[in-house]
């Protein structure tokens, strides 16, 4: 499986750089502070696609963290209610055992 997915990677990789190569026009980029003259299109949806890249692994990242850290709390809620109730259940056992010996039932 890992292999096919590491062929399809390279797949894609060679279909987006043919993409660009093919792409050889010059264009003005106007950012908001500076303005960028006779830069390649291809240059332009390379820094696009690596920029949404990391934005993407940056969501996915935060994502992943925030339901770790839930998941944890739940582990550590659940431990302390499975001990609580085995607590209840060894209390009601050691009080019949205690009854039990004075002859009180």
């Amino acid at each position: 499986m890992r292999l096919i997915k590491i062929f399809s990677g390279l797949v894609l990789v060679l279909l987006v750089l043919l993409f660009l190569i093919q792409n050889t026009s010059l264009v003005t980029v106007d950012l908001i502070f500076k303005t960028y003259s006779k830069v390649p299109v291809a240059v332009v949806m390379l820094v696009a696609l690596g920029v949404g890249t990391i934005i993407g692994y940056g969501v996915a990242v935060t994502n992943i963290l925030s339901t770790k850290a839930s998941l944890r709390n739940l582990k550590t809620k659940n431990k302390s209610l499975s001990d609580e109730l085995n607590d209840l259940r060894n209390v009601a056992i050691d009080e019949g055992i205690h009854e039990s010996e004075d002859g009180d039932l």
